[in-house]
């Protein structure tokens, strides 16, 4: 943070899974600015690949955006969680199936302009059925595509949420 100093920070809104903030930041320059800041604890996505070579994709309705997005299984990290250990779980809810294999494939952050969520990005395969409860609010169909359904999905808006394919494009990089 080479020249900028936080001034004050002041709770403004507590929600579910996040807050937000008011902040003053003094500049380089001297210049003390305002800022409205997100504070989420962080997330991980992972791509789920089942013995066929598919991508285990989600389904489900974002109220957020007003329409069902296919993506790749994620979650809210809890208090003091590691992100593999919260893939592992999340991937077990939202899928019905647990890892045997896995590869971290990097993290992004998901909009720094105002939010400070950051995604832990993971690879999973060797694929076995397992049961855990959705959470409640929570309404998913698992679709599984072939690569080349996922490509066309892509070319296509039809995925399109920020995490899948920041996901798809780190495991083209990494192979």
């Amino acid at each position: 943070m080479t020249g900028f100093k936080l001034l004050r920070k002041k709770n403004v809104l507590a929600a579910r899974v996040f807050h937000s903030r008011e902040e003053s930041w003094r500049g380089p320059d001297k210049h003390v600015f305002k800022r409205q800041t997100v504070v989420h604890p962080g997330a991980v996505a992972i791509v789920p690949f089942d013995r066929a070579g598919r991508i285990l994709l989600i389904e489900q309705f974002r109220p957020a955006v007003e329409r069902k997005l296919l993506e790749i299984p994620a979650g809210t990290l809890e208090v003091g969680e590691a992100p593999l250990a919260c893939a592992k779980r999340e991937l077990v809810e939202e899928t019905g199936f647990a890892a045997r294999k896995w590869q971290r494939l990097g993290a992004v952050y998901t909009a720094p302009g105002f939010c400070s969520e950051k995604i832990h990005l993971f690879k999973a395969w060797e694929l076995q059925p397992a049961v855990a409860e959705q959470d409640e609010d929570e309404h998913i169909n698992v679709r599984p595509l072939s690569r080349e359904k996922v490509r066309k999905a892509v070319r296509t808006g039809r995925i399109c949420d920020a995490k899948t394919l920041s996901a798809l494009y780190l495991l083209h990089l990494l192979g």
